[in-house]
């Protein structure tokens, strides 16, 4: 059906609704952008911090070697949230659930080896305050990866927008924690499970959550 031969209301209707749009950039390009700020996050924080004492303790699959798997892997998840983000480019739920719950055994199992070959050292002050400290770190390395990446999303129209939120927000902190490992000379198993996986677990839901809150409001203005 042609323009010319629709009703003249409808047709005025429609052209004083069309506005121009950018076009959406590949989700592989929109991914580049994303990992750039990553990187340049990550390497000026690498730049100025000290790396963790016990190091040199660790084998280099479990140092160096578990980073560039955390790394990859938020990589991948921020990968996965933008091509989720473009209508008709979607990924099954199934897959999105597996990258999730990749996200969180990763962490957990390099938490749990980092444990078993490094002892734990203690830090001045109660358990909290050293854990506060790094969810404070972890937060403030993975915020600007975890904004971009919305703000790319949200510029696609995602009809799933909370799991995208979830993806962005896991892919973010993963990455990041990817250096915290590096950094932080706690290695006993609580500290690394409640503040390090707990940043993790705290960005899936505010993802999830933003997501929500832009899906709801998006649908209401549209409806």
């Amino acid at each position: 059906m042609s323009l010319e031969s629709l009703p003249n209301g409808l047709r005025q209707a429609i052209e004083n609704d069309h506005q121009p749009v950018r076009p959406l950039h590949p989700a592989w390009m929109r991914t580049i952008f994303a990992v750039a700020i990553m990187a340049v996050v990550l390497a000026f924080v690498l730049a100025k911090a000290s790396l963790r004492p016990d190091i040199d303790q660790l084998p280099m699959w479990l140092s160096w070697g578990c980073s560039a798997l955390q790394l990859a892997l938020g990589i991948l998840l921020i990968g996965l949230a933008l091509r989720e983000s473009v209508p008709g480019e979607g990924i099954p739920r199934g897959a999105v659930r597996i990258a999730a719950l990749t996200a969180l055994a990763v962490q957990i199992l390099v938490g749990i080896a980092t444990s078993i070959f490094s002892p734990a050292i203690a830090m001045p002050g109660s358990g909290i305050a050293p854990g506060i400290g790094c969810l404070k770190h972890e937060t403030a390395m993975a915020l600007p990866t975890f904004a971009v990446t919305l703000w790319l999303v949200f510029r696609a129209l995602p009809l799933r927008a909370p799991t995208v939120g979830l993806l962005g927000g896991a892919g973010a902190t993963v990455a990041s924690d990817a250096l915290i490992h590096l950094l932080c000379p706690m290695s006993n198993l609580s500290h690394v499970l409640v503040w390090h996986t707990g940043a993790v677990i705290l960005f899936m839901a505010v993802g999830w959550t933003v997501g929500a809150t832009w899906q709801r409001r998006h649908f209401q203005r549209d409806s």
